[in-house]
């Protein structure tokens, strides 16, 4: 898949922005972040956790469109909470694609999806690890990926 490794290598991505298309089609347009060369202290709690360097959406870096022509579910997660479970089987840190997922057997188990696919052979699940979103999508095709 075209841009699955340039996506992976990068640092951190931000999400850009999400439209859910007529006929199940999703536009998903994501940012490389850049990190700023300022100190800057992190207060969470009231508790000074020290001087950090800040994560930056508005930088110089490279955006991606994925778009999916035709998906099945999709799931926005705040990042705080979302999972990460050890019995997943799952290639990538930034774009994922896993093998198997708690996530699939969720919409298998809890829609009509096993009265139309073969699941296990047609259906995929990604993920897009952002910061502040975490992005899974339930497909048939994998999406097609365009820098822009």
């Amino acid at each position: 898949m075209e841009y699955f490794n340039e996506i992976n290598s990068l640092e951190y991505l931000f999400l850009v922005d999400l439209k859910n298309l007529p006929a199940n089609r999703l536009s998903i347009v994501v940012k490389e972040a850049t990190i700023s060369e300022q100190k800057k202290d992190m207060i969470i709690g009231g508790k000074n956790l020290g001087a950090v360097n800040r994560i930056l959406s508005n930088g110089p870096g490279k955006e991606y469109e994925l778009f999916f022509e035709n998906y099945g579910a999709y799931l926005i997660t705040n990042e705080s909470f979302a999972t990460f479970i050890k019995d997943d089987k799952v290639i990538g840190r930034l774009f994922c694609i896993y093998s198997t997922s708690h996530y699939m057997d969720y919409i298998c188990e809890n829609s009509l999806v096993n009265y139309t696919y073969d699941y296990e052979n047609a259906l995929k699940h990604y993920r897009i690890n952002c910061q502040d979103h975490v992005i899974d999508i339930i497909a048939k095709d994998e999406p097609i990926i365009k820098r822009t």
